[in-house]
Parts: structure tokens; sequence; C-alpha cells
């Protein structure tokens, strides 16, 4: 079964790889770092990109659980 076809399948998320670390740093979640925390360049696109992707997957568990956000 392919992940597409999976219905157990909510996600898949990336490694946002440098994210992490500067999350652990200033103590927040990746898709609220700032530039003051160092999300700048392509950080920052990353940190856009996660705060899209967790939000597709919060809708979708919301969804799922019959919850609206």
């Amino acid at each position: 079964m392919r992940q597409e076809e999976d219905p157990y399948c909510l996600a898949i998320t990336r490694h946002y790889r440098s994210l992490i670390p500067m999350s652990q740093e200033s103590r927040k979640p990746m898709f609220d770092l700032t530039t003051a925390d160092g999300a700048i360049g392509s950080n920052a696109q990353a940190v856009r990109d996660a705060r899209k992707d967790y939000r597709q997957l919060a809708h979708k568990i919301s969804a799922k659980m019959g919850l609206s956000l």
C-alpha cells in the first residue's frame, strides 16, 4: 500500500534539519521561530513550511475527532 492510499496516514513530515536545534535552544516550536531566533534566509522559509505542514496536520486530526479549529 502506498502512503497516499493509507487511510491511517495523516501526514508525512519533513526533516527540518537546522530548525530542530534552533527550536530547542529557543525553547519554542520550530514553526514559531523568528529572525531573532536565527531563522533567516532558507531557515525562514523552512519555518513557514513547517507552520503550513503542522497546521494541515492539526486540521486533519481535529476533523477526525469531529472538532473544528
